[in-house]
């Protein structure tokens, strides 16, 4: 009976620690969990930002493109045959593209 007893109270005792470490773990990836999810969200935040901060510099910068368009004081490049007309005596350019798909 007395090792009964014994063992009995040796596998409580088993059972009371690994209850304990249970949770204990689970608390640690409770914590692991929240902090994950706060690096998330400061990601998506920053991610977020920069999308706005681009978005702002392209419509400026279109802006400014039709600004300069509608000017008349936008200079055609030389690089781009459909520009300017051809010199005398050469070749016309090839044809614009009639779509880009």
């Amino acid at each position: 009976m007395q090792q009964l007893t014994e063992k009995y109270d040796n596998l409580q005792a088993e059972y009371a620690q690994l209850k304990t470490s249970h949770a204990q773990q689970i608390a640690e990836q409770r914590a692991e969990s929240e902090q994950l999810k706060a690096f998330q969200a400061q990601q998506k935040a920053e991610y977020e930002a920069a999308h706005e901060q681009q978005k702002a510099a392209y419509e400026q910068l279109h802006e400014m493109i039709m600004k300069l368009s509608n000017s008349g004081t936008c200079a055609p490049n030389l690089f781009w045959p459909y520009n300017h007309q051809p010199s005398p005596g050469s070749p016309p350019p090839p044809p614009a593209p009639s779509s880009l798909y």
